[in-house]
């Protein structure tokens, strides 16, 4: 059984690396959108809401969010190309669990979304992005990633599993995008003038994701977010992986 997963795994990983092209894009439109917003709205940074690091480490945790947008329908579309190619039928008389086969293309995914966040901190640190903690720091962006990574990976892979159509996987995508401009993706609550954006952006999980990352980059954000962020997102990473769990009994074989 411990050597089928491991099978599974690394079948999963190099297949990834084989095809990436869904990562690669997400790493594209996250530097894309860095580069863009940085060069068309840091020059308000000088401002007193953003702290004394300016506007790069404010506007940086929209990569993380944009990066696992960007490759979390991946590990649905691995799902559904290896029901098409019968490869589950195969793997259907094997030791291998069926939640093991929904398992490893999420692992995946989210090992690629934590390599890019790492190489997306290292162009960072290249343009002057601080680290209020150092170490401590890049080590909890790239925890915060895994776990944003996860929530993404594990919706979407089970609504492709229920659903069975590929087109699915890119559902969560599509209904977390709206939620970045409900949030304070490019301007403090400070500088927000609308009431009701603020009030929303209150009820946006996609505001904590951004806040605890900027308490551990620019120290704009009080450590009481950051720990609410933090438990949003193990919550939403422990529900999704129990969803897809759940749907892995809908692999037909």
């Amino acid at each position: 059984m411990k050597t089928s997963n491991t099978l599974l795994i690394t079948r999963s990983i190099l297949k990834l690396v084989k095809q990436p092209t869904a990562p690669v894009l997400g790493f594209i439109m996250s530097l894309f959108f860095l580069i863009v917003y940085n060069a068309g709205i840091g020059g308000i940074g000088y401002l007193d809401a953003f702290g004394e690091k300016g506007y790069l480490a404010f506007i940086f945790p929209i990569t993380i969010i944009s990066l696992a947008m960007g490759s979390s329908s991946g590990a649905g579309q691995t799902l559904y190309a290896d029901m098409q190619s019968g490869y589950f039928r195969r793997m259907y008389l094997s030791p291998a669990s069926r939640r093991m086969l929904v398992l490893a293309p999420m692992l995946a995914d989210t090992l690629s979304s934590v390599f890019l966040t790492g190489m997306l901190l290292a162009i960072g640190v290249l343009f002057g992005l601080p680290f209020q903690f150092g170490l401590l720091s890049a080590s909890g962006v790239l925890l915060l990633s895994m776990l944003w990574a996860i929530t993404l990976c594990g919706f979407s892979a089970g609504v492709m599993l229920r659903t069975g159509k590929h087109q699915s996987a890119a559902i969560i995508t599509n209904a977390v995008f709206p939620l970045l401009f409900l949030s304070t993706t490019f301007l403090p609550r400070e500088l927000i003038i609308s009431q009701w954006l603020i009030s929303v952006s209150w009820a946006n999980p996609v505001t904590y994701v951004l806040e605890a990352n900027r308490y551990l980059l620019g120290g704009t954000a009080s450590r009481e977010l950051f720990l609410l962020g933090l438990l949003i997102l193990t919550v939403t990473a422990l529900t999704s992986s129990v969803f897809a769990f759940n749907s892995a009994g809908r692999i037909k074989v």
